[in-house]
């Protein structure tokens, strides 16, 4: 469904009623937001491959990030890599940015400065190649263009639709929307809160996936916290 078609099901769901074009791709963008945020979707899964490294890279060398649109998180255990262009790999996993001194010289790990959108790779560099980095992306904000639509299936644009128009009314009945739409308000802000506290818990949860600060050898073991349980 393009954004296009979108546009005139949303008001035909509203029963021919026309809202707004700015608050209505408001709505359906917060309620697409709603949905990817509920887990790592396949289709929302990326690999990056724009910045490599070389053996001059330290510590303190900032590789930028912000070059790469709409991204939400790291995604996976080790989620950059560093490959060779031929056989040889190199797994990095995340430590947090707070920590960020005591692993400046553990190799195989990185810390992520989410505010300057900057990535540090620790360690010593083992050989110069290109960064695979996995990660989760935000879906395009959606529009009225013919050209613009939804990466999930066609199939479940019109949940969009319908989500869309629930926010807006909370009812059928126009006289009493003002009435209905206070709690439906309230309600849809709270699962908006509740969605963007389970993506800040998986940004957390992913930097310390295999990080285990109580290790009696100063490393870590892989799994030392179950991201399924």
């Amino acid at each position: 469904m393009t954004g296009e078609v979108l546009d005139t099901f949303v008001d035909e769901v509203n029963g021919g009623a026309s809202i707004g074009s700015t608050l209505k791709f408001q709505l359906i963008n917060l309620y697409k937001a709603l949905i990817e945020q509920r887990r790592p979707w396949m289709v929302l899964r990326y690999t990056d491959t724009s910045k490599t490294v070389t053996t001059a890279s330290t510590w303190q060398t900032a590789i930028d990030l912000s070059t790469i649109a709409r991204l939400n998180r790291f995604y996976g255990g080790f989620p950059i890599r560093l490959f060779d262009g031929n056989n040889r790999i190199e797994r990095y996993r995340q430590v947090p940015i707070e920590e960020r001194l005591y692993h400046k010289d553990v190799p195989n790990t990185f810390c992520y400065d989410e505010a300057n959108k900057t990535l540090y790779l620790n360690g010593t560099v083992a050989f110069a190649g290109t960064l695979y980095i996995s990660h989760i992306k935000d879906s395009p904000d959606l529009t009225s263009d013919v050209s613009s639509s939804w990466v999930f299936p066609s199939w479940s644009h019109a949940l969009l639709g319908f989500g869309a128009v629930g926010i807006h009314k909370g009812g059928i009945d126009f006289d009493d929307i003002n009435a209905r739409m206070s709690p439906e308000n309230r309600a849809q802000a709270e699962q908006l809160f509740q969605m963007l506290e389970k993506q800040d818990d998986a940004k957390q949860l992913a930097s310390i996936e295999t990080y285990d600060p109580t290790g009696s050898d100063g490393g870590y073991r892989t799994g030392a916290i179950d991201m399924n349980g």
